[in-house]
């Protein structure tokens, strides 16, 4: 990986990052500092992928779009994420560009890891909510918890807390049908 030339003692910035060759690794801008994750684990891909299969039938229902990891998210000049996937209604489609995410999704989801899950909890959701993210869905595939938070429910508190079932209900994709076990199906690893 090739590395740009910036001052490390007052941190990276975003077109710092920006110069840094491709890479499959997973690697975040945060708070100035780049963090760089493992791939992945099997039951995090599987999860994912099962949310995407129904995020994506929602997108071209609706006219919108559901974009799988990597993607960049710029969120300022010392922040650019790669959340697992993100939801843009129609009427939003201006936030993507040709770099990625540069305006506000809709729907912001993260599949917990263990190395990220302090990050996922803390950073990243103040962060999201902040700038208006219309829900940031945290989902722990080891627990089988998801949490979905809106600016309104506030960062302390979940809109709404599933544990092993329950329907999901989504204040932006109201006709999105998806059950909470649904995200498991084919998930068992021996």
């Amino acid at each position: 990986m090739k590395t740009s030339q910036t001052n490390h003692t007052k941190g990276w910035t975003a077109d710092n990052f920006l110069l840094l060759e491709e890479t499959n690794t997973p690697c975040e801008l945060i708070n100035g500092e780049i963090i760089m994750s493992p791939s992945p684990l099997l039951l995090h891909q599987l999860v994912s992928g099962n949310l995407y299969d129904v995020l994506k039938i929602e997108a071209r229902r609706t006219g919108g779009r559901a974009i799988y990891s990597p993607i960049d998210f710029h969120i300022d000049n010392r922040n650019v994420f790669q959340p697992d996937l993100i939801f843009v209604r129609k009427e939003n489609l201006h936030a993507l560009s040709l770099r990625g995410v540069t305006g506000v999704p809709d729907l912001v989801v993260e599949i917990m890891s263990p190395p990220n899950a302090h990050i996922d909890k803390n950073f990243k959701k103040k962060t999201y909510l902040d700038i208006g993210i219309s829900e940031y869905w945290i989902v722990d595939p080891v627990r089988r918890v998801l949490e979905i938070f809106t600016p309104q429910s506030g960062p302390a508190q979940p809109k709404f807390r599933l544990v092993e079932r329950g329907e999901i209900s989504s204040t932006i994709l109201s006709h999105l049908k998806l059950r909470f076990e649904d995200l498991f199906i084919d998930t068992e690893i021996e």
